[in-house]
């Protein structure tokens, strides 16, 4: 007897492990079946909802005869069970795992049609058994029409899943009658690359870190985040690149090559946008303006941004843009200072000012290793600057006493609970509150506004590494002394972090 002849093969058993490794849940197989539509060439998907199941559209042949027939031979449980095997496997490689996945799942059924100029084929699936009808004088343009549904299938969920993972398919996708949103949610702009891999980025209105969305033929298969680096976002086609059927881990590590030509492709993209900055809202503006910042700050593109026109200056009640390194001719000579206003400020002094907001002030002090200094709002209710000065005081005081509640720690953000758990691990207690209200203490508790740009900077950096804890801590204090406060070991971390060149200047500039 051959050893072979000695072990029986389970195909079932095979076909139902196969699902609980490559799938999640039975919500996965509709964007699953969007993705075999993109992949074998269909014009279009439309999915909709039938009873406790999905019917799904496509302008397309998903399953040739053959294909079919392979399929039915895997459920034929009479059938040889070598030949079961290696069929499975052929489905496999012909990217067909989803009919697999539709078939084998708990209480599965399956109805399909599908139509060619040589016929129509009809296939119908109940418990595990498999009818295939061929009528050859039904011909028409390529469609395939499946009713699908299965035991603990939520379509709910299914229909969520399906709004975020086709986003990126090339074909229409019709979700309950209405095509599915393309891009990026808080998409400002967005740009195709062909390099170093074919895909699309985007910036966004908001978010604070770069993440991947890795797709294979054109569906989302994994998410990916690049610490450390300013966000953009990028949807990238990665079919090519891996087999199929390959697990997320895989996906992250096979677009590990790609990423610093990725980043340095975003960086390319906010330079291709700088002719936008005088016209676009104050907040995309801010947004631009301080994204380019940070990448120069990292070293990325940095040349180019310096002599981008990205700075936007005032003088009197003129605006225009200048370049960092114009505007870096304008400090002071003796002093090294250079003078800003806010965006929001409305002194029409007639010298010329920087303006910029908090962030963008320091990102640039930091890219021009020049001090920053703001300049009172001289108009601010019809007083001079040192009034206004007392009377913002007094309004600190105020609201020392009095002022939002403090938000609760389950409605924090992960970044501003990784600044409050830094400024713990630093001995001193932190507290959030709703809006850019002054900062404050209420007994051993410092008190500080979600909405101000210091603090959401520095709830940024803190996400990113625990070694720039202290200044985080200080940029977000602002006016508090709180730098005596600060135990050695967080303030000798950041310190250790500094390259040595530039230890001695950072000195100096931490404070004792």
């Amino acid at each position: 007897m051959k050893p072979h002849d000695l072990f029986g093969i389970d195909v079932a058993a095979e076909i139902t492990t196969l699902c609980a490794a490559q799938l999640q849940g039975p919500w996965q197989v509709p964007a699953e079946i969007v993705r075999l539509a993109n992949a074998r060439g269909a014009a279009r998907v439309e999915i909709e909802r039938r009873g406790r199941g999905i019917e799904i559209r496509c302008d397309g042949v998903l399953a040739t005869l053959s294909e079919l027939q392979g399929l039915m031979e895997i459920m034929d449980e009479g059938a040889d069970a070598r030949r079961r095997q290696a069929a499975v496997a052929e489905m496999e490689s012909a990217g067909l795992s989803v009919l697999l996945w539709a078939l084998g799942l708990a209480g599965a059924r399956l109805r399909m049609s599908v139509r060619s100029g040589g016929g129509t084929v009809s296939l119908s699936s109940r418990r595990g058994y498999i009818d295939l009808d061929v009528d050859h004088s039904r011909t028409g343009l390529p469609q395939t029409i499946m009713m699908w549904r299965c035991r603990g299938l939520s379509v709910r969920r299914a229909v969520s899943w399906l709004k975020t993972a086709v986003r990126f398919v090339p074909i229409p996708v019709c979700v309950l009658g209405r095509q599915v949103d393309r891009g990026f949610r808080d998409g400002l702009y967005r740009m195709r690359i062909r390099m170093p891999v074919e895909g699309e980025l985007a910036v966004t209105s908001s978010g604070e870190a770069a993440s991947l969305w890795l797709l294979e033929k054109g569906v989302l298969s994994a998410r990916a985040i690049i610490p450390g680096f300013p966000p953009f976002s990028a949807a990238i086609e990665m079919s090519e690149t891996v087999p199929a059927g390959a697990s997320a881990d895989e996906l992250r590590q096979s677009a590990g090559p790609f990423l610093e030509d990725l980043i340095d492709e975003a960086a390319r993209m906010l330079i291709l946008l700088v002719d936008r900055l005088p016209t676009v809202d104050e907040p995309i503006r801010a947004r631009l303006t301080t994204l380019l910042l940070r990448f120069a700050v990292r070293g990325i593109r940095r040349d180019q941004i310096l002599a981008a026109k990205v700075i936007r200056v005032r003088r009197g009640s003129r605006r225009w843009m200048e370049s960092p390194r114009e505007v870096a001719g304008w400090a002071d000579k003796d002093r090294g200072v250079l003078r800003a206003i806010d965006p929001a400020d409305t002194g029409k002094g007639g010298t010329r000012l920087v303006e910029a907001t908090t962030e963008e002030r320091a990102l640039l002090s930091e890219l021009l290793e020049l001090r920053i200094e703001r300049v009172a709002d001289t108009n601010r209710a019809g007083l001079g600057p040192r009034l206004g000065s007392l009377m913002r005081r007094a309004w600190r005081r105020i609201l020392g006493m009095v002022g939002p509640a403090v938000i609760a720690e389950s409605e924090l953000t992960l970044e501003e609970r990784a600044l409050v758990n830094a400024w713990a691990g630093a001995d001193l207690e932190l507290a959030l509150c709703a809006g850019m209200g002054a900062m404050r203490r209420r007994g051993s508790a410092v008190i500080l506004g979600r909405d101000r740009a210091e603090v959401r900077a520095a709830a940024r950096v803190v996400a990113g590494s625990d070694e720039w804890v202290y200044p985080a801590i200080l940029v977000a204090a602002g006016d508090l002394e709180i730098a005596t406060e600060i135990s050695d070991d967080i303030r000798n971390r950041w310190r250790n972090a500094i390259p040595g060149d530039l230890r001695s200047s950072s000195k100096s500039a931490g404070g004792s």
